[in-house]
């Protein structure tokens, strides 16, 4: 195997940032804006995960609340808002899923009281 000095390899690292960068442009547009949000924000695929657990879970209480009468959703909003990534803003994440089509009923939601 060819070996690769530090210079060399931070080198390669640096040109693979700047084609990832370029094809985070091309894709401005697509249906799938939470997966590009994850890739402009560097997210790692833990803080992924993370991120998208607390969406579920707070789509499924969401869910659970409504069903039993519940008109205020601003605490589910807060919950997220403490429990997500801070590289991502609140805005961000909401108008991503909303424009993916991923937790709808409530992103629409919390769209609602960002607005």
């Amino acid at each position: 195997m060819k070996e690769y000095s530090m210079e060399h390899l931070f080198e390669k690292i640096e040109t693979l940032q700047f084609h990832q960068q370029l094809i985070m442009m091309m894709l401005g547009e697509v249906k799938e804006q939470l997966y590009v949000l994850i890739i402009k924000k560097n997210l790692s695929k833990k803080e992924t995960e993370e991120l998208l657990e607390l969406c579920e879970e707070l789509s499924n209480k969401y869910k659970k609340q409504k069903a039993e009468g519940f008109l205020n959703f601003y605490p589910l909003l807060q919950e997220l808002k403490n429990k997500m990534n801070s590289k991502i803003t609140l805005k961000e994440i909401v108008e991503a899923c909303r424009k993916q089509g991923v937790y709808t009923e409530v992103m629409n939601e919390f769209h609602s009281m960002l607005a």
